[in-house]
């Protein structure tokens, strides 16, 4: 073999490498901006889907459709808090008002066991509990920090995805300017499969969304609990995290309902229990059957990683880039591999 030509190939092979490797440095150092980008990202996606979907549906173009359904939202958020913001608002003080009274009466259904005097002793300080005006200083400081930073985070996130919006196709091109000409067209498809698993993922999380919240206002309304509206809205925002959304969402309707008495304590978490079975079990599979199927443990794994790396945002984006990592694993890899395996047998 030529010597130049295997110099040449050893050289291109040791500049990849490095540039991989630093790439991927890039990214470990700036997760925090890269996972904010795919939120934009994310976001782009809906609005360029609705557009065409709407566009699809009508005579009317997508470059029409396209402002349509990046104010939609806003317009929709904007009416629903004009029409339950009041009721909102006050069920939200009654239920920061129950707080207290909830873990008193979780304190007196024990106090009669001395084997959890601690408890008791525990609940005591938490009821009781006065803190040095630094401490709170220190408190309401970081929780204004982190608001103020992640409201930032996503307004740069909404900027970030009107602008892939308006032309995707200038940045998909760009994008694959730096990749060889032989692979082009591989990498089209792949950006292609990616969008459209994302979009299918993204659309089947929200509908799931609505019906969790649906399902539950309703059956806190018919199980007597007064703060059904906000705690059917947490339960549905909450479900957009995996694992971790319906136990966050069960807290504060089981101190509330905690105060009517044990029974109902029961019943709502056996109606929790029964919307995320149904949630998980019948209505993810059924809305998600065009795309990726997502292994719980995967998407847990996910989960603990990227909120070791970069935080809350992590544990909001497991789930679609763990549908990410599954179709670039497909393509790149698995489709790959069985067409060797084919070849190989012929």
């Amino acid at each position: 073999m030529n010597l130049k030509l295997v110099a040449k190939r050893t050289l291109v092979q040791a500049v990849t490498t490095v540039a991989v490797v630093l790439l991927t440095w890039l990214i470990i150092e700036n997760s925090k901006i890269f996972l904010v980008a795919f939120g934009g990202i994310l976001i782009a996606i809906m609005f360029s889907g609705s557009a065409r979907w709407l566009a699809k549906k009508t005579n009317i173009t997508a470059k029409v459709w396209l402002p349509i359904s990046m104010l939609a939202p806003v317009l929709l958020l904007g009416l629903l808090m004009a029409y339950a913001a009041p009721k909102i608002s006050t069920q939200a003080n009654e239920l920061v008002d129950r707080m207290p009274e909830a873990l008193e009466y979780v304190r007196g259904q024990f106090t009669e066991f001395s084997s959890i005097g601690k408890l008791d002793d525990n609940l005591d300080k938490i009821t009781n509990y006065d803190p040095k005006m630094s401490t709170v200083m220190n408190a309401v400081s970081s929780l204004l920090s982190s608001t103020i930073n992640g409201l930032g985070n996503f307004i740069f996130a909404i900027i970030l995805a009107i602008f892939l919006s308006i032309n995707p196709k200038w940045y998909v091109d760009g994008g694959l300017t730096l990749v060889p000409p032989p692979h082009k067209s591989k990498a089209r498809d792949l950006l292609k499969n990616c969008e459209t698993a994302l979009a299918g993922w993204l659309l089947a999380k929200l509908a799931s969304m609505v019906m969790v919240g649906i399902f539950t206002t309703v059956g806190l309304w018919a199980l007597g609990i007064d703060l059904a509206l906000i705690l059917g809205i947490i339960a549905a925002l909450l479900s957009f995290i995996p694992n971790l959304g319906p136990l966050l969402a069960f807290i504060p309707a089981g101190l509330v309902s905690i105060l009517t008495g044990v029974d109902t304590l029961l019943y709502v978490s056996i109606l929790y229990i029964g919307i995320q079975t149904v949630e998980s079990y019948i209505l993810t599979p059924i809305l998600q059957a065009e795309i990726a199927s997502l292994p719980p443990a995967l998407v847990l794994l996910v989960q603990v990683l990227l909120a070791s790396m970069v935080g809350m945002a992590g544990v909001l984006l497991a789930a679609p880039l763990t549908v990410l990592l599954i179709v670039i694993t497909n393509q790149l890899y698995v489709k790959r591999l069985h067409n060797n395996q084919d070849h190989g047998n012929s």
